[in-house]
């Protein structure tokens, strides 16, 4: 996350490009063109990956914004462990579940063998 001195450095950096802008004079920087490049592609790709609602936004905003998207995060992380611990209880419903369902077919089966036995034996009585 960007500090408010990161901020306020954007900001002053956007007052700077708007006033070179606004000079005019219509003269080209001298010096090595390709050092000017290589500043302007990386300053594309950095304005690339902000909003230009952001670029234009002024530092409270950029605040405020930021706020709101770290309270965002602290409920979406508490919505996730309550869904993780959701998901856990459950777990251990089924498998308990299942552990009861095994017990009454261990059951249910041994009865059948026994009253089969039990059939089985008084047949050759």
């Amino acid at each position: 996350m960007s500090t408010l001195e990161d901020l306020d450095d954007l900001e002053q950096e956007q007052r700077e490009k708007k006033q070179d802008q606004n000079d005019g004079n219509g003269k080209k920087p001298e010096g090595d063109g390709d050092a000017d490049m290589e500043d302007a592609d990386k300053k594309d790709e950095e304005e690339e990956m902000l909003d230009e609602d952001i670029l234009n936004s002024s530092t409270a905003d950029i605040v405020t914004r930021r706020r709101m998207l770290e309270n965002e995060m602290r409920i979406m992380k508490s919505e996730f462990q309550r869904l993780t611990h959701e998901q856990s209880t459950m777990r251990e419903k089924v498998k308990d579940n299942q552990e009861k369902i095994e017990n009454n077919r261990c059951a249910h089966s041994s009865r059948a063998r026994r009253a089969h036995v039990r059939f089985a034996f008084e047949s050759v009585r």
